[in-house]
């Protein structure tokens, strides 16, 4: 029976399972994640709220000054502090490999705060002419970004404890694009970052020593996001299909075609076997071939793309999206007859003094020593 019980929360999504386990009930009180701008660190670490000043917003009972507040991953107020920066408005967010929260304003000025909210004591700029022409746009990795300008420039910062900005090359845009991503320099062949860029029906690839074409026909596309190998690109496209394709466009791997050609408010990898979509009120998960698996929300939620699956973020509830691993699948897959199963089911036996835990052994008495490792 607690076989049972563990299998029937799991969604079977092409050949493969996945759970959603609550991990978090948040602490913090009453909350409305559309209110503000939010940044979560990787690994289950800080979450940073800010009120979004981009947005008109009903304050309630709260000062008019916007305060930078830092919780952990159950929402628990750990420190917080009135931002009063300079600058212009804030236009990105986001914490680095090393737990540095960055922060980068309107004409291209970084600060950045640690976990208790204290600024660092240096802080730096994207230059004169990110500066000239006000960045709109960042695009933030392990421990660099890229940003865009209204003048349709982008400069990319590829260290944030060695600040040395660079302009990459000008990829000559009348209008801005319609969406962006960015390979890490540590998946590309030559070691520098590479800039993707959604504009009209194909994909720029922006380095800093040119741009190529990529993808002729493609597009024009909404959304995409690069998988967590750097090999793959999700793209949803204008007339709702989303693609899979390798980030060199020689081919289309996979395609789903969507009830809705609304683009997602936001698209992410789960580990390297599907793609999340989210809409207002529905999630959807898109496997290789087969059915999708939705899930449905009442709350705004906010996906938090991890090495093995996804953390979705809710007013309410934090959650973990994964790829239930083989070794628990071989265990409590219901009507599992595999030998990690029968020792598990001896175990259970065992507890209840059944003769039958000495029945499934002998079952699996000569794959016994390799079934240990699965329990």
């Amino acid at each position: 029976m607690a076989a049972v019980s563990v299998a029937a929360e799991w969604q079977l999504l092409y050949n493969r399972y996945y759970r959603k386990p609550e991990i978090y009930s948040m602490q913090w009180g009453r909350m409305d994640l559309t209110r503000h701008r939010v940044a979560c660190a990787p690994f289950g670490g800080p979450i940073a709220v800010i009120r979004d000043d981009s947005k008109i917003v009903q304050l309630y009972a709260e000062s008019a000054r916007r305060k930078l507040h830092i919780f952990n991953s159950a929402g628990v107020l750990l420190a917080s502090t009135v931002w009063d920066r300079p600058g212009g408005r804030l236009v990105g967010m986001a914490w680095t490999d090393d737990l540095a929260l960055v922060c980068v304003v309107q004409d291209g000025t970084v600060y950045r705060y640690d976990v208790h909210a204290e600024l660092f004591s240096t802080q730096f700029s994207m230059g004169k002419e990110c500066f000239e022409q006000n960045v709109v746009e960042c695009v933030f990795w392990g421990n660099g970004m890229i940003c865009l300008t209204e003048g349709n420039q982008i400069f990319c910062l590829t260290d944030f404890k060695n600040p040395s900005p660079c302009k990459l090359a000008d990829p000559a845009l009348e209008d801005y694009p319609l969406c962006v991503a960015v390979i890490e320099p540590q998946y590309t062949m030559h070691g520098n970052v590479e800039v993707l860029l959604g504009v009209g029906d194909h994909v720029l690839a922006v380095e800093e020593d040119g741009v190529q074409q990529l993808g002729v026909g493609v597009g024009p596309l909404q959304k995409m996001a690069v998988s967590p190998n750097g090999k793959y690109l999700a793209a949803f496209t204008h007339d709702g299909r989303l693609l899979v394709i390798p980030t060199d466009f020689s081919r289309i791997i996979s395609e789903y075609s969507c009830e809705s050609a609304l683009p997602p408010e936001q698209i992410a990898w789960c580990g390297m076997d599907s793609v999340l979509l989210y809409w207002e009120d529905m999630l959807l998960m898109v496997g290789p071939t087969g059915d999708p698996v939705r899930y449905l929300y009442d709350e705004p939620v906010i996906l938090i793309p991890e090495c093995d699956g996804v953390r979705i973020l809710s007013n309410s509830s934090m959650e973990f999206l994964q790829r239930v691993p083989d070794s628990s699948v071989s265990i409590f897959q219901i009507g599992s007859t595999r030998p990690a199963a029968l020792l598990y089911d001896a175990l259970e036996h065992f507890d209840k003094r059944s003769a039958k835990a000495d029945e499934n052994l002998r079952m699996i008495r000569s794959s016994l020593p390799r079934q240990l490792k699965h329990v």
